[in-house]
């Protein structure tokens, strides 16, 4: 009978800490709407709540930048609302799994031919509908997510 209590208590011990977790962190990429938890059209004080901490603030011309880590958004002037997200982390991805960190070449293999390529030196934005994958000697090296 011993045993059995103490089977029980450990069962209903192992049930608290599942209850108790927290909920898993949204590392979802979702072209042309969302990073996780920031999305385009939020304003300052809506980004710092969804996020949980404020961003650290940058103003570059017309510009404001909040950034969290790998993970900033840019704040268009009028009105003063995210416009475009950028992506510097891996953790974050699409539903197809592109991510920071992956071969290029898988860009155009899962998303198919893009609308539009352009180049810098060094630099290749391959440019889909609500989203550009930037990369840099043949791996993802940023994900920006825009309208």
């Amino acid at each position: 009978m011993r045993w059995f209590w103490l089977v029980l208590g450990l069962v209903a011990g192992f049930a608290g800490l599942a209850l108790a977790a927290p909920a898993p962190r949204d590392m979802t990429i979702v072209p042309g709407m969302r990073v996780g938890p920031v999305a385009l059209g939020m304003t300052a004080d809506e980004l710092n709540a969804s996020v949980g901490v404020a961003g650290t603030q940058r103003q570059e011309g017309s510009v404001a930048t909040l950034s969290w880590g790998d993970l900033s958004a840019q704040l268009g002037q009028s009105p003063a609302t995210v416009d475009t997200i950028v992506v510097n982390d891996g953790r974050y991805e699409t539903a197809d799994h592109i991510h920071v960190g992956l071969a290029s070449l898988a860009v155009v293999v899962v998303l198919g031919q893009p609308p539009n390529i352009t180049t810098a030196p060094g630099i290749r934005n391959y440019e889909y509908e609500g989203m550009t994958v930037v990369t840099r000697n043949n791996l993802i090296v940023q994900i920006r997510v825009h309208k």
